[in-house]
C-alpha cells in the first residue's frame, strides 16, 4: 500500500419497571423507588387486585427492544463494503490527489497478479502504523456487520489483498498484507470499543450530535453505517457491554533525554506527551470476548522524525483460569500486540501472538501486585539495521520469538511502579541476511502527588546484537530518561 465512565441504565430500568409492578402501576411513571415507599400498617386492608383482562383481550407487555450491538451477520455486505473502502481511498488518490502510483489498468493488474508479492521499502511509519490503521477500516466493515473477531482475518486479508492487487501500479506487497491485516483488526477492535465509550443511545440533541460525530472520528465506517442504518437518531438502552467494569485512563508529559550509543549527559533533549489507557482488567474478573481486555499507550515526541514516536495495543483473545481465590488469580493467557518504536536512536515494531501466565495479588483492599510472564511469537517484526538491502529503507524483515515479563505494584487503579524487560530473536526474511537479538528494559515510577496528579520518571534501555552473513557483527544501545507529569482520570 503506497500511501467518564458510566454503566448502562438498562439494569436501572429494570428495577423501576419491576418496582412499576410491584406498586401497581407502569414502571417507568412512579415517582418513588420500591425500597422508598412507606410499609403498610399491619392492620391496613390488603391492596386491592386490578380486574383481569377478559380472556380474548390482546396482551400489553413491555416490548423487548433489540440490542443495538448485536447487528445480524451480513459476510457480503461486509464484502461490499470493504470494496467501497478501496473504491473511495483510490478515487481520491487517483483523481484528487493525482498519485502516480494510483494510475492503473488491466494491464496493471495482469502484472501485479503475473508477479506476486514482494518486500516493499517504503517507511517505517507508514509501514507500521498508517497501514494497520487503514486495515482497520476492512476490520470495521466486517464486525459492524456481525463479523466475530477471529472470523474477521479473512475478510481484512481480502480488503489488503484487493488492494495491493488492483489499487496500484506497484508490486503488491506482503508486508503490507501481514502489518495491514492482523495489525488492522487490533487497531479496528481497539478504535470501536473506543467509539463505544463516547455513544450515548439515550442522549439527545446537541450532545448526541458531539457524541455521534467524536465517535464516527475514532471509528469512521462505523459512524458511515450508524447514519445509513438511522441509529444516530434512534432512542434506546446504551448496550451494557458498551462499557467495561474497569475503564483507567491516564496521560503524561515531560521532558526527554534520548542517548544514541553515548551517555545520557550527551542526549538529544525533548518533550513528549503521552497518552494510556486500560480496557477492562487482563488479569482478573469476567472475560467473554476478544478484547474485553487491552491497554493501549501513544506517545507524541517534539524533535524526532515520526510525530508518534512510540505506541502499542496488547488486547486478550482467550484466557483460562488455573485457579481462584480472594486474594489471587493466576490465568493462561492468549494476547495479541502490535506496537512500534520510531526513533532518530531506533526502529522496532511489528504484529505478535503472546501466549504466558499472568497473576494478580491483593495485598489489601488498595495495593496489588500484578505479574505477567509471556513467550512473545513474531508474525513480522521491523527492526532498524545498517544494511537493509534496499537503498530507501533502513530496517529488516522477518519474524521472531521472545520473552517478556511485565510487572506493576498498583494503588487502586495507579500503576505506581512498573518494570517491564523483554528479549527476542529475530530472523532476516528480507533486508539484511542475518539475524538480530534484542533486550529492551523499562523502569517507571509514578507517584501520587495530589488527588489525580502525580510526579514520575523512567528510565529505559534498548540492546541490539546484529550478526550479518556478510558484514561485520554490530552492538547498538540506545538509553532514554523521562521526567514528567502525570494526570489520572
Amino acid at each position: 500500500m503506497g500511501h467518564g465512565q458510566s454503566r448502562s441504565p438498562w439494569p436501572l430500568g429494570g428495577a423501576l419497571f419491576a418496582c412499576g409492578l410491584l406498586l401497581g402501576g407502569p414502571a417507568f411513571a412512579q415517582e418513588e423507588r420500591c425500597e422508598d415507599a412507606p410499609p403498610l400498617p399491619p392492620d391496613a386492608p390488603a391492596r386491592a387486585e386490578p380486574p383481569s383482562p377478559p380472556a380474548d383481550a390482546p396482551l400489553n407487555e413491555e416490548p423487548v427492544r433489540e440490542d443495538p450491538s448485536r447487528k445480524k451477520f451480513h459476510p457480503w455486505l461486509a464484502v461490499g463494503e470493504i470494496t467501497a473502502i478501496n473504491l473511495f481511498v483510490w478515487t481520491w488518490d487517483r483523481v484528487l490527489a493525482n498519485k502516480d502510483w494510483a494510475k492503473v489498468s488491466p494491464a496493471t493488474w495482469k502484472e501485479n497478479l503475473t508477479t506476486g508479492f514482494v518486500w516493499d521499502a517504503d517507511g517505517f511509519l507508514t509501514n507500521q502504523f498508517a497501514h494497520p490503521y487503514h486495515g482497520s477500516l476492512y476490520y470495521t466493515a466486517a464486525r459492524d456487520n456481525g463479523v466475530p473477531y477471529l472470523a474477521a482475518l479473512p475478510f481484512t486479508l481480502f480488503g489488503s489483498a484487493q488492494w495491493e492487487l488492483f489499487a496500484e501500479n506497484e508490486s503488491p506487497s506482503a508486508n503490507d498484507l501481514i502489518n495491514t491485516s492482523v495489525g488492522g483488526m487490533a487497531i479496528g477492535e481497539g478504535l470501536y470499543r473506543l467509539s463505544s465509550l463516547v455513544l450515548d443511545t439515550e442522549s439527545r440533541g446537541g450532545e448526541r450530535f458531539v457524541r455521534e460525530l467524536v465517535a464516527a472520528g475514532m471509528s469512521p465506517v462505523r459512524g458511515f453505517n450508524r447514519v445509513v442504518r438511522g441509529d444516530v437518531t434512534r432512542q434506546e438502552p446504551t448496550p451494557a457491554e458498551w462499557r467495561p467494569r474497569e475503564l483507567s485512563i491516564w496521560g503524561a508529559v515531560g521532558y526527554l533525554k534520548l542517548g544514541d550509543g553515548r551517555p545520557l549527559i550527551w542526549g538529544e533533549n525533548q518533550f513528549f506527551l503521552q497518552l494510556d489507557m486500560r480496557y477492562g482488567n487482563m488479569y482478573r474478573g469476567d472475560f467473554h470476548r476478544p478484547f474485553d481486555a487491552f491497554d493501549a499507550r501513544v506517545q507524541f515526541t517534539t524533535t524526532e522524525s515520526s510525530l508518534i514516536s512510540h505506541s502499542r495495543l496488547q488486547g486478550m483473545i482467550a484466557k483460562s483460569s488455573f485457579w481462584k481465590t480472594e486474594k489471587d488469580e493466576l490465568r493462561l493467557g492468549f494476547l495479541q500486540q502490535i506496537s512500534h518504536v520510531d526513533t532518530n536512536a531506533y526502529e522496532l515494531g511489528g504484529q505478535s501472538l503472546q501466549l504466558g501466565l499472568l497473576h494478580e495479588r491483593h495485598f489489601n483492599a488498595r495495593s496489588k501486585l500484578r505479574t505477567a510472564l509471556l513467550v512473545d511469537g513474531s508474525l513480522l517484526t521491523g527492526i532498524s539495521t545498517e544494511h537493509s538491502g534496499k537503498a530507501s529503507r533502513n530496517y529488516d524483515y522477518g519474524p521472531g520469538v521472545g520473552l517478556n515479563l511485565q510487572l506493576a505494584y498498583m494503588r487502586g487503579a495507579w500503576e505506581v511502579v512498573t518494570l517491564e524487560a523483554s528479549t527476542s530473536h529475530i530472523v532476516v526474511l528480507d533486508g539484511s541476511d542475518g539475524s538480530h537479538q534484542v533486550f529492551t528494559g523499562q523502569l517507571q515510577a509514578d507517584i501520587p502527588v495530589f488527588e489525580h496528579m502525580g510526579l514520575g520518571s523512567e528510565l529505559n534501555w534498548f540492546h541490539r546484537h546484529s550478526r550479518f552473513d556478510t558484514y561485520p557483527d554490530v552492538l547498538k544501545d540506545a538509553y532514554q530518561l523521562r521526567v514528567f507529569v502525570s494526570v489520572h482520570y
